[in-house]
């Protein structure tokens, strides 16, 4: 599923996550782990560190974008060459599409989430992002002041659509807004 840039609508109710600038990436875990980039490329042999994914001993689907250092806009050109040392590169899982055998992708986002939280992803090399509480002009200005891209708004209700470009999920830049004015260049 992938992000639009318009704004959020009113009346819907959204969760905001940060935006971390990587590679998107599919996470299969089924005794041995398996990552795919956004364009399905197999790139397993270059992340070995999340096999330590598999040792929840679940069939798992994960969403997440891989990032070096703290996932900010700079950071983003050291993610290739550190591929090869996947120690410096972090999985950061932010949706959960399939958990043992059931395939929540019909499922609201607020189900989904709520059963990628109870999985308390945190070792090496992965997590889970946090969702923020805020409105988007206080979590963007906190973004600008810590250099981070934006944040990705989430409909609570909305179910993953594989490879569609949604309006439930929406990308808000910092770019896009100055600090205390919610002036945003998409009107």
């Amino acid at each position: 599923m992938l992000a639009s840039t318009r704004p959020p609508t009113v009346g819907a109710d959204w969760t905001f996550e940060p935006k971390l600038d990587g590679w998107r990436a599919l996470v299969y875990v089924d005794g041995a782990v398996t990552v795919r980039t956004r364009t399905g490329r197999d790139i397993t042999d270059r992340v070995e560190h999340l096999q330590g994914l598999a040792t929840a001993g679940r069939r798992l689907v994960l969403d997440g974008e891989l990032v070096a250092d703290a996932g900010k806009a700079g950071d983003f050109y050291r993610l290739g060459p550190n591929l090869r040392a996947s120690r410096d590169i972090t999985f950061v899982a932010f949706d959960l599409l399939v958990l043992d055998n059931d395939n929540l992708c019909d499922r609201p986002y607020s189900d989904r989430r709520q059963a990628l939280d109870a999985l308390d992803l945190v070792g090496p090399g992965f997590c889970t992002i946090r969702a923020l509480d805020g409105t988007p002009r206080d979590l963007l200005d906190a973004c600008a002041e810590l250099d981070v891209e934006g944040v990705v708004a989430k409909r609570v209700d909305s179910p993953y659509r594989p490879g569609i470009r949604s309006g439930d999920w929406l990308k808000l830049k910092t770019a896009d807004w100055t600090s205390g004015h919610a002036t945003r260049r998409h009107r």
